[in-house]
């Protein structure tokens, strides 16, 4: 595979493998330039197909980071993982590649690399992955018993606050830089930093670095002020080649009213199924997160695998 260095030169390149062979929640040219620059130098890995691997190089710990999965067709993930790994090990020099997959294609992973080159350490956790279908969804009406928690929630939140939901592209970039430091700060006070195991607290940079790119490749990024006061960003985009999928990418809040999560993910989903959405993803979630998401009663949830790859000895 050859080995794209200047990813951001490459930008329209890489947008265009992603239109023809993106599918999954992540596969978005920011999002995953973003993600590479917190954990490394990001790279294009391009194979003679014209297929592609977006990874991040963390040249100081030898390891490389698979963001997402291949931009390719489903039935040559595994082929493409190969690739991966022999042109990661034989021309970055790495010793582990790090990959996030889904049960089924971590299972046909696993079964392809027995005979070879290369083994599978241990996951070191899950992701859950909760998915709305907007059709059934009814947390616009919010009638029922079952919705009666989040009900009381959002009655008192407007009417004690004013609220205006805003594009967060107006919003002040120190404002909103704010936002995350807030964020930041109020889960090291809860003990939610500690691992991505427990939290998502070590996404951080990746959100200073989508404000940094000016929300670019972002299909919606709303920003709720409270009583003049800028605290929530959310944002997200369609997924590639889906029908009518939406991944909620981006879902942070600086905890300055009581209630302003709950408001902030439902004034989200209130627009998306305005807009029409069929299936709307909320980001792999360890459980604690997870538990939160639950509140806004997603029909199901699919898990996902981090592990890392390695030479057998």
């Amino acid at each position: 595979m050859e080995i794209i260095a200047d990813v951001e030169g490459a930008s329209d390149e890489i947008k265009r493998c992603i239109s023809r062979f993106g599918h999954s929640p992540e596969h978005n040219y920011a999002y995953l330039l973003a993600n590479g620059k917190q954990w490394g130098k990001p790279l294009f890995l391009e194979s003679e197909g014209g297929y592609g691997v977006f990874i991040a190089h963390n040249e100081a710990s030898g390891e490389a980071f698979m963001l997402s999965e291949a931009l390719a067709p489903r039935e040559k993930q595994v082929e493409l993982l190969h690739e991966a790994l022999d042109t990661c090990f034989s021309k970055l020099g790495i010793t582990k590649l790090v990959v996030d997959q889904s049960e089924a294609l971590r299972a046909a992973t696993l079964k392809s690399l027995r005979n070879g080159s290369y083994r599978a350490l241990r996951p070191s956790y899950p992701l859950y992955w909760p998915v709305f279908d907007m059709e059934r969804w009814d947390g616009d009406t919010m009638s029922g018993e079952g919705w009666k928690k989040l009900r009381n929630i959002k009655n008192r939140f407007y009417k004690e606050h004013s609220v205006e939901v805003v594009d967060t592209k107006l919003i002040d970039r120190e404002a909103l830089k704010k936002i995350v430091s807030d964020w930041i700060a109020r889960r090291r006070l809860l003990s939610l930093g500690a691992s991505r195991e427990n939290s998502n607290f070590i996404y951080y940079k990746t959100y200073i670095n989508i404000l940094d790119l000016e929300f670019e490749g972002m299909k919606l990024a709303k920003t709720l002020v409270v009583d003049g006061r800028p605290c929530t960003i959310t944002a997200g985009w369609e997924t590639p080649n889906s029908n009518k999928g939406y991944y909620s990418g981006v879902g942070i809040c600086d905890y300055s009213f009581e209630g302003l999560g709950e408001i902030a993910n439902l004034e989200d989903l209130w627009s998306l199924k305005k807009k029409g959405y069929r299936l709307v993803e909320f980001g792999g979630s360890t459980l604690p997160l997870l538990r939160f998401k639950l509140k806004f009663r997603p029909h199901f949830a699919y898990m996902t695998h981090t592990y890392g790859i390695v030479r057998k000895n």
